[in-house]
């Protein structure tokens, strides 16, 4: 992956579809590290499940889920150029997701 540049987001929480969705800037944090600090922020212990996921974070306007405008940090999946950072999506799984073959 090409590093495109420097960039002001660390990690932030997301609300939306998943639980405990956190993203983590991947200039900054190895995918175990970015596990560890998921960990520690929302306060789960060792045995809770998760999924990582390739994802972006891009700084603009938009609608959040109360039907309010914003301007902050979105996470999305795909690549929108030089105005998105690379992160690490990390989220608990749905149950049906833990009798599935996803990396846990």
């Amino acid at each position: 992956m090409a590093i495109k540049g420097t960039s002001k987001f660390d990690f932030e929480v997301f609300n939306g579809d998943f639980d405990n969705w956190m993203g983590f800037n991947k200039q900054k944090y190895t995918r175990e590290q970015a596990i560890e600090e998921w960990r520690s922020e929302l306060m789960l212990d060792e045995n809770t499940p998760y999924i990582v996921e390739d994802a972006f974070v891009r700084y603009r306007f938009g609608v959040d889920e109360d039907n309010e405008n914003r301007s902050c940090w979105w996470l999305e999946w795909r690549d929108c150029g030089h105005r998105s950072v690379p992160v690490w999506s990390i989220r608990t799984p749905f149950p049906w997701e833990l009798e599935g073959n996803y990396e846990i």
